[in-house]
């Protein structure tokens, strides 16, 4: 009896094999490229969403310091129904505080024959203590506040630089204390029973526009009249490295509203010098968080200074 051994054969069967080193080197690879490039996209975005919010906060700071320096322009020289500006004629005007009198930001007279509300303070004569300045300062001064006869400290600071108006007297009082005596505030201004209606207590407001350093700070600071003295800085706009300022008067004011000979119009002059009162002061700003030879430009009115539209009041 023969017997016959027979061995059945499995076809296709492999042994498992794991990745080789060169698949695993490929996928590591791969993996640190797509982790590169996520992570680059990450920071590019981040980036410039930080730049975007820096330029954005830099524009926010650029439009308030604008709105500043057009709202004092605008408020120059202006004392409720005494006007600070242009030739002082048959004005009356008493600087009785001898602390703030001699101070070229200060005083009210700058020049007898053309009062002036807006001044420019060389760099190297404005020194508030601390304070590095890199341009000249820009200066506003007006009355704030609404002191009458009768309410005579409403919206007025007690022991906060003071001055008294009527429409012909402008009186910075030697003490800056609101008077009890009413009587005597008439007596002062010299105003009859009929004038009671002119006089106004007001709180002298001197404001200064200025780039420079503090405390290893730069930028734009506006500086404010506090007692008898600068108050400290309030930054307005980071790093910015200087400013220079540029004033446009206005000549030849024609004597018809609509001449017919187009050469009696009036005329513009530019000049980066302030002699008299401008109808518009350009403030060019440079430097920035973003460019530092990026010029940014502020515009003001200067109301009463367009002496041809007569708007002195």
């Amino acid at each position: 009896m023969k017997m016959h051994l027979s061995s059945s054969h499995i076809a296709g069967k492999h042994s498992q094999q794991g990745f080789s080193l060169i698949e695993f080197a490929v996928a590591s690879i791969l993996s640190l490229l797509v982790l590169v490039a996520v992570s680059t996209g990450y920071f590019t975005a981040r980036t410039l969403n930080t730049a975007a919010d820096t330029r954005l906060k830099f524009q926010q700071d650029l439009r308030n310091a604008a709105n500043m320096v057009v709202r004092d322009a605008r408020m120059a020289g202006g004392f409720g129904c005494f006007s600070l500006i242009g030739e002082k004629d048959g004005k009356v005007i008493h600087d009785r505080n001898t602390s703030t009198s001699g101070s070229e930001a200060f005083k009210l007279e700058n020049n007898p024959s053309n009062l002036m509300p807006v001044r420019a303070i060389a760099r190297s004569n404005f020194r508030p203590a601390g304070f590095s300045a890199s341009s000249d300062a820009l200066i506003f001064m007006y009355g704030s506040g609404s002191g009458r006869i009768g309410s005579i400290d409403r919206g007025v600071s007690n022991n906060q630089p003071l001055i008294f108006s009527s429409c012909n007297t402008l009186v910075r009082p030697a003490n800056d204390t609101i008077p009890s005596d009413e009587s005597a505030l008439k007596t002062t201004l010299g105003v009859s029973d009929l004038q009671l209606s002119e006089i106004m207590v007001m709180n002298y407001t001197v404001n200064a526009y200025v780039t420079g350093s503090i405390n290893g700070q730069s930028g734009l600071f506006r500086f404010q009249l506090s007692g008898n003295d600068w108050s400290s800085p309030q930054l307005l706009i980071k790093d910015v490295t200087g400013a220079n300022f540029r004033y446009t008067y206005v000549n030849n004011c024609p004597e018809e509203i609509l001449p017919k000979d187009k050469t009696k119009f009036e005329r513009f002059e530019y000049s980066p010098n302030l002699t008299r009162m401008p109808a518009l002061i350009q403030m060019n700003l440079s430097g920035g968080a973003q460019d530092q030879n990026q010029i940014y430009t502020i515009n003001a009115s200067v109301r009463g200074g367009n002496s041809c539209a007569n708007r002195t009041l």
